[in-house]
């Protein structure tokens, strides 16, 4: 499959761009960095990208075609602006998110795949979310969506946008879990539901291409689930279902508050840092900088070295230890566009695992968690 072919198609454009509109987006390329590992472009000359048309799609894909683009994702949150990095740093401008759960699986274990997302989707049914519900197949595994307007605006900023959205998918992720389990034993699958909700998390847009396989990823509605069949993804001739877009406003607003009061929020369970200590799991890829190899990425940090680095002078760490994850990520994105030298990265770095951290006013299980996520990154440049 030639994706610049593929994405000539109108009906192709017209549904990825829809999905796209307000989301700060992402391209899969086919051109690799030096280990092998695909590139993944989430700025264009410093700026987050986006593409609300057709048009605006065509256009970001005709620029970046010395790297071949192939796959498309958006985030699962919705901004009111995306014209700098400062916009997409915090969660100040989301005005919608589109709940997400994410069935990770195989090809061979399809079926499988398919009995957990009806788990799910019988959960968010007995809850009365029922019309705003729809589905993605994309090759390997499934994503369980939420029309975001089933959360209006004045809900989320009453609740608390992340808190809200985080907690719904989480609740419903608990619920299904022995369920799950017994789909893996009956089928020999290692099938898995989990809650990816964190703030700058992307997924894959409807009818984009898969980033390896040769397969579209597919939308349908949970009527069309148990007549699936993984040969719909086809490209040539995808099997897709428009009526992604029905919803009813506010059709999850209750789901969202009994899971506020069970799972207490993003902030609920000694969880405020899971999504970033997940970082240390995935591998997070860059674009390359202007008219020279990329960087390399240091550790399993998101390192972007187009997105200006905030300084590493004066930095305020108190009562956040967001704070301090941030100042990591900061500290290796100056050094990977070569403003500081290695050993000035991991002088900075050690003095603010071994003392800074620890005079904050963190909880004791934060002060744990940085530690621990600082000496790894301190490895890795000892390593290098």
């Amino acid at each position: 499959m030639n994706p610049s072919e593929y994405y000539r198609n109108a009906r192709v454009l017209s549904e990825v761009a829809d999905f796209l509109k307000g989301r700060w987006v992402a391209f899969h390329c086919e051109k690799q960095l030096k280990d092998g590992r695909p590139v993944l472009v989430r700025y264009h000359r410093g700026r987050p990208l986006k593409a609300s048309t057709p048009a605006e799609l065509s256009a970001i894909m005709r620029k970046l075609a010395h790297l071949r683009p192939r796959a498309v994702y958006g985030t699962a949150s919705i901004y009111q602006k995306l014209e700098a990095p400062e916009d997409v740093r915090s969660m100040d401008l989301v005005v919608a998110r589109t709940l997400t759960w994410d069935i990770d699986s195989t090809p061979e274990h399809w079926r499988a795949t398919v009995e957990a997302a009806r788990t799910v989707v019988d959960v968010l049914e007995r809850h009365g979310v029922v019309e705003s519900v729809w589905l993605k197949w994309s090759g390997r595994g499934m994503h369980v969506h939420v029309h975001e307007a089933a959360l209006t605006t004045d809900f989320l900023k009453r609740r608390g946008v992340l808190d809200a959205t985080w907690s719904a998918v989480q609740y419903v992720a608990d619920k299904v879990r022995e369920k799950i389990l017994e789909i893996n034993i009956r089928h020999g699958s290692s099938v898995k539901v989990e809650n990816l909700m964190d703030p700058q998390r992307v997924f894959t847009a409807p009818l984009s291409l898969h980033r390896q396989l040769d397969s579209a990823c597919i939308a349908l509605k949970p009527e069309n689930l148990d007549s699936f069949e993984p040969g719909w993804a086809d490209p040539r001739s995808p099997k897709h279902e428009p009526a992604w877009r029905r919803h009813v406003e506010g059709e999850a607003e209750s789901l969202a508050e009994v899971a506020l009061r069970e799972v207490g929020g993003y902030l609920g369970r000694g969880r405020r840092l899971q999504a970033r200590w997940r970082l240390l799991e995935e591998k997070f890829w860059q674009e390359p900088l202007p008219e020279r190899e990329p960087a390399p990425v240091l550790g399993d940090l998101e390192v972007k070295p187009n997105m200006s680095p905030g300084p590493l002078e004066g930095r305020d760490l108190r009562g956040d230890p967001f704070k301090a994850v941030r100042f990591l990520e900061d500290v290796l994105g100056h050094l990977s566009l070569g403003r500081i030298s290695r050993e000035r990265a991991f002088s900075l770095l050690k003095a603010t695992a071994e003392v800074t951290i620890k005079a904050q006013g963190y909880r004791e299980e934060d002060v744990r968690k940085l530690a621990e996520l600082y000496g790894r990154v301190l490895e890795k440049l000892k390593e290098s």
